[in-house]
């Protein structure tokens, strides 16, 4: 028996005869108990690690908290922070055997939700989707506006490409009202996503739809399930037209949405936002409190603003206002938000295990991460674990060409599979594209007309 087996099981009989001294108990004057500093010494050491994502060091931190103190008031959130550590690390079935283990000793535990949570989460992740993972690259066309108006326009595209293959319609699934399918999560413009999507399929082609996650403001949710956000200037909270994906009504409504749209019989749905998560954005209650309680911080943006005069900017970047914690908050943040998303995914993928996800990114995501990070809420490292099947790139070739090039080549290093990036090119870099097939003929490739066609689709230059 080891000595973690060991705490564990003197844990048990703590809790379950109500010793004092357990974890998470009050004292009898109703105040915490007081910490041993060498009990804090070694958990902050943990904790420390967990931020600097050094996951395996963290995982002996709280491991060695868990074996040496038995029965300790920190107890509780190191076998917490332990889970986290494993899951955040990819070690999916020790963080699973730790979450569900958590559950069984801290049941009233302020993070028993989030528990729940995590374990459904994980359950899915230790289970990778390797039947449907890319096989082949994927060659197709991006149409804007109207998607019952794509078949033709597809069909004169297709005539001026001349790389074979393409096989992909990507359409836009909204607009500024509304829907272009049937669903009860909101107003619907046009019932049309079916029968573009047949039309495709008898054609030999496959159907991809564009839909945000987070920003839809004719989403039919209440209030209370958009996201919160902060004006720097005024140096107050306000309501947002994002939702709050940290609100599990919200989560629920969002994979309502995406069921109904994949029951079009569409191929895929890709999601290209940005920002994702803005700086002033993701302050709603539910996140401010989770963030507390992982860390034992509060979140403070107006401690974020930066010093009148850096770098001249009217709008204030947080990143440059020297606040540790903004970067905290900021990777938690993301992390989080995604670890949510990836439960909407799932369950999409329950009842449709064929659909592709697809993830567009800016080339700040590749380029710059930390800039990506604060200024988008976007960390390509940590959305390749979250059940996306392909992540675009769009280059811009107005300068460089050769610039372009790099870009993918530096996203296929991150990604690890070439198979998994597309690249998004106006149609009218195609012959240049063929004439250099060693940078492209391993990746997939997505061609839009011009800048109209491409609304939306990141393909402004990156700072």
């Amino acid at each position: 028996m080891t000595m973690i087996d060991l705490a564990r099981i003197v844990l048990g009989l703590l809790i379950a005869f109500g010793i004092a001294g357990c974890v998470g108990m009050p004292s009898p004057e109703g105040m915490p108990l007081t910490v041993p500093a060498d009990q804090q010494a070694m958990f902050d050491e943990g904790m420390r690690a967990y931020q600097d994502r050094s996951y395996e060091k963290a995982v002996r931190q709280f491991q060695a908290v868990i074996g040496r103190f038995p029965g300790a008031p920190l107890l509780e959130e190191a076998q917490w922070m332990l889970g986290k550590s494993y899951e955040s690390g990819g070690a999916f079935e020790s963080a699973l055997r730790e979450y569900q283990s958590f559950q069984k000793n801290f049941p009233q535990s302020s993070h028993r939700y989030e528990a729940a949570l995590r374990i459904g989460f994980v359950e899915g992740l230790r289970t990778p989707r390797t039947a449907q993972r890319p096989s082949a690259r994927q060659i197709g066309i991006i149409r804007a506006g109207d998607p019952g108006e794509a078949m033709g326009a597809m069909e004169k595209m297709v005539e001026k490409v001349t790389i074979p293959g393409v096989l992909t319609m990507v359409v836009r699934g909204y607009g500024a009202n509304g829907v272009y399918f049937r669903t009860d999560q909101a107003p619907v413009i046009d019932d049309r996503l079916s029968s573009t999507a047949a039309a495709a399929h008898a054609r030999g082609l496959k159907v991809w739809v564009r839909i945000p996650s987070r920003h839809l403001p004719w989403f039919k949710v209440p209030g209370e399930e958009r996201d919160i956000g902060y004006d720097p200037v005024k140096k107050r909270m306000t309501s947002t037209e994002a939702l709050d994906l940290f609100n599990p009504t919200t989560l629920d409504r969002l994979g309502r949405l995406y069921l109904d749209m994949a029951a079009t019989g569409v191929d895929g749905l890709v999601i290209d936002e940005d920002p994702w998560t803005g700086p002033w954005e993701g302050f709603s209650p539910a996140a401010r409190d989770g963030f507390l309680n992982d860390f034992g911080e509060t979140v403070q943006p107006d401690q974020w603003v930066a010093a009148p005069g850096s770098g001249g900017r009217s709008d204030p970047f947080p990143e440059f206002s020297g606040a540790p914690l903004f970067w905290k908050w900021v990777g938690w943040k993301n992390r989080e938000a995604l670890n949510r998303l990836a439960q909407v995914i799932k369950t999409v993928q329950e009842r449709y295990p064929a659909m592709v996800w697809v993830r567009i990114l800016p080339p700040a995501a590749v380029t710059q991460p930390h800039w990506a990070l604060a200024r988008s809420g976007i960390d390509l490292l940590e959305e390749k674990q979250r059940g996306v099947d392909y992540f675009g790139v769009s280059l811009s070739f107005q300068q460089n060409p050769d610039d372009a090039a790099a870009v993918l080549g530096r996203m296929k290093e991150l990604i690890g599979d070439s198979k998994r990036v597309i690249a998004l090119v106006p149609l009218s870099e195609e012959p240049w594209i063929a004439a250099h097939p060693a940078d492209f003929d391993d990746t997939g490739l997505l061609f839009f007309e011009d800048e109209k066609a491409a609304d939306g689709l990141l393909t402004r230059p990156h700072p």
